[in-house]
């Protein structure tokens, strides 16, 4: 088995303790001799990117998520995106910000570090590589060892692959989910949690896209009203919006109390009631 890199990253990023979560804005060198691979790949969104780990530990077969805490429970490393691992392959999908001289892609998202090799480049399709209806672990242990703005960042980053923008309704939507998780206390993706959507098409996406919740799974309804709300085991939390500022970072920045009321209640009282 032969890899001969086709590329390498420049990032700001020069050390694994220093990646953020959700990666930074890096660029892609292609080699003169695969730049005529490139052709086309600008009329993509987003691409597949395949790295090797060059400072990975091959031989670790057990880790724990440490960028979100180190008292997490060690698993195998097949069943977590750690970096070490018998064969350190990246692969991760990237928004693709540009093309320049036609060999260097500027990227948004990137997780690897500045020098990593690249392999291998392939455009992301959404038919074939995205599974809206998967489903994973509870993820309730590590969301709440997470800070409040990593887990901000994940809920961003989750409605933005939904919905595609980061607007308004968006971050009002994941204002919202950031209060349901703590009122709640559970995954909002699980199979247990139900969300009642109110009028506003975007904050709908941003909820779906957070939640995974759907009509063929019933876990969603719609209301139609100025209210969205999510039921989990035991209770119901209703939020119902107020005058919301028209910003993004103004949405992102004020209190809870100025951009929605919260009832939580009996999930067998419905919202009209």
């Amino acid at each position: 088995m032969e890899l001969s890199p086709i590329g390498l990253v420049h990032s700001s990023i020069r050390s694994r303790s220093d990646m953020p979560v959700q990666g930074v804005d890096a660029e892609i060198e292609v080699f003169p001799a695969y730049s005529g691979a490139l052709s086309g790949v600008g009329e993509n969104s987003h691409l597949i990117l395949i790295c090797w780990l060059h400072e990975a530990d091959r031989r670790v077969l057990k880790a724990v998520a440490r960028k979100v805490s180190r008292d997490l429970p060690e698993k195998g490393v097949f069943s977590l995106r750690s970096p070490a691992r018998p064969n350190p392959l990246s692969i991760s999908v990237v928004r693709l910000l540009g093309v320049r001289e036609e060999r260097f892609l500027a990227l948004a998202n990137v997780d690897v570090i500045d020098g990593t090799p690249v392999i291998d480049i392939k455009p992301y399709q959404t038919g074939w590589d995205c599974v809206f209806s998967a489903t994973g672990h509870d993820r309730i242990e590590k969301i709440q060892k997470m800070g409040p703005g990593e887990y901000r960042e994940d809920l961003i980053r989750e409605a933005v692959n939904y919905h595609g923008e980061l607007c308004p309704g968006v971050a009002v939507a994941v204002r919202v989910a950031e209060a349901a998780t703590r009122i709640l206390k559970c995954d909002l993706s699980m199979p247990q949690v139900s969300v009642t959507l109110g009028a506003d098409p975007c904050i709908a996406d941003a909820l779906i896209g957070i939640t995974g919740a759907r009509p063929g799974n019933r876990r969603l309804g719609c209301s139609g009203g100025n209210c969205y709300a999510f039921a989990g085991p035991g209770e119901e939390a209703v939020f119902c919006l107020q005058d919301v500022p028209e910003s993004v970072d103004a949405i992102l920045a004020c209190s809870e109390a100025s951009l929605f009321d919260c009832d939580v209640r009996s999930p067998a009282r419905s919202i009209g009631k």
